[in-house]
């Protein structure tokens, strides 16, 4: 998987790239922690902890990916309204024996289900707005697949840069060493161009 998506030639082919590679980038954010560096909050003023987040990136890409598939009905999840809220509570609850090993297991699934959910769905579909969430406004128009996709990604972008953070707050590690090490990619061009270039101050990180 390279560090940037690569040009497809079709909007679904596209989105399926972009997706695909904003999560495996996401994954690599937690490359090499423990299950309790998977559990601790390393900013103190937020309850955010990388084990819940990254199973949440998984999730909404899962769950709009999900909600393109199933259009233009609304997915059928068979819970009640509390029911949805209690589920929304629990379903990226990280258990105080949870391995790194399940945590990642679990958002790999998501990960897959969502690629799926895209491979299939109709993109000009139209996506009912979701009346189990209290976050859209009256009188909001349907969505259509694409835009659902679209939102998936603008999530999982908005919450790997959270993830970055916290990564950063645990032990220092930012994104390019960390996606060079669990992916195997050769980043040493970057050094190679600063090296060219010495009258440009290297980065620090």
């Amino acid at each position: 998987m390279p560090l940037f998506p690569t040009t497809r030639d079709t909007e679904r082919e596209n989105l399926l790239e972009w997706i695909d590679a904003a999560l495996v980038n996401a994954r690599s954010i937690v490359h090499g922690l423990t299950g309790d560096q998977l559990r601790v909050r390393p900013v103190p003023t937020s309850e955010l902890t990388l084990g819940w987040l990254i199973l949440h990136i998984g999730e909404v890409a899962e769950s709009w990916t999900a909600r393109a598939d199933a259009a233009p009905d609304a997915p059928a999840t068979g819970r009640s309204l509390p029911e949805a809220f209690a589920w929304a509570e629990t379903v990226n609850r990280v258990d105080p024996d949870a391995t790194v090993e399940e945590i990642l297991a679990e958002f790999d699934r998501r990960h897959s289900a969502a690629l799926d959910n895209l491979r299939t769905c109709d993109l000009d579909a139209p996506v009912p707005v979701p009346a189990e969430m209290p976050w859209f406004p009256p009188g909001q128009p349907s969505f259509n697949g694409r835009w659902a996709a679209m939102h998936a990604l603008n999530e999982i972008a908005r919450h790997s840069g959270h993830a970055d953070i916290l990564r950063e707050a645990i032990d220092s590690r930012t994104m390019y060493e960390l996606i060079a090490e669990d992916q195997g990619i050769d980043m040493s061009y970057i050094g190679a161009w600063f090296a060219a270039h010495p009258e440009v101050p290297a980065p620090q990180w």
